[in-house]
């Protein structure tokens, strides 16, 4: 019988630990976790980029809600209890508004898609073991892995920033600097697509071999 009680108690602590791990799925769970340290910090966060004349733009939330925002989000969790969103940033100086605008986004897109080229690079170092690549198609990999991230790039599209901010500079020309938020998931099975693609033109080899190669 005590057994039996000591069983039922292992499982309800297994449970209990699975529900606090996996459990900070939603934006409300995460911010109920945080328990209002993300305000704290995206006052400190805001006044931070504030000193130095950055402010939101005409129209937007104030920069610190955008801060709390954006820290709520990475403190995010998906299913497995793995990190949810990846963050990157992008700055851009124009004399006009609109060039400044669209070159820190795509600045910060690209930013984004080198992190994730980066994580399916390292995944693809740990499984080629598993196939039977020749030296010469590594070397072919390797080269296609470090060009991929404009192409993962055009295959993620547009975002709307998380965060978006801007400063006017000395000489009259405009800063702009935005930090995007997208789901690590979707940008890694993008990636995973994109590179599948271009190596199976390349290697001329089969599906197989490939899908060890990423993991599929």
């Amino acid at each position: 019988m005590k057994k039996q009680i000591k069983l039922i108690f292992l499982m309800m602590s297994l449970v209990f630990m699975q529900t606090y791990v996996f459990g900070q799925t939603t934006y409300k769970e995460a911010e109920k976790a945080l328990k209002g340290k993300a305000i704290k910090d995206a006052r400190k966060e805001a006044k931070k980029w504030q000193k130095q004349d950055y402010d939101n733009l005409p129209g937007d939330i104030p920069l610190e809600k955008q801060f709390e925002v954006s820290m709520v989000k990475q403190g995010m969790l998906d299913e497995e209890g793995n990190v949810r969103f990846i963050v990157a940033f992008g700055t851009a100086l124009a004399g006009t508004e609109g060039v400044a605008s669209a070159n820190a986004l795509n600045n910060a897109i690209l930013a984004l898609a080198a992190q994730v080229s980066s994580e399916v690079s390292s995944l693809i170092s740990n499984n080629k073991a598993n196939t039977q690549y020749n030296t010469e198609e590594v070397e072919t990999i390797d080269e296609f892995i470090s060009n991929s991230k404009t192409l993962v790039q055009k295959e993620i599209g547009q975002i709307k920033p998380a965060i978006r901010m801007s400063r006017r500079t000395a000489n009259k020309n405009i800063e702009y600097r935005y930090t995007v938020i997208y789901d690590l998931k979707k940008a890694k099975n993008i990636a995973k697509r994109v590179i599948k693609e271009g190596l199976k033109e390349q290697l001329k080899d089969n599906e197989e071999d490939l899908d060890a190669l990423l993991g599929l």
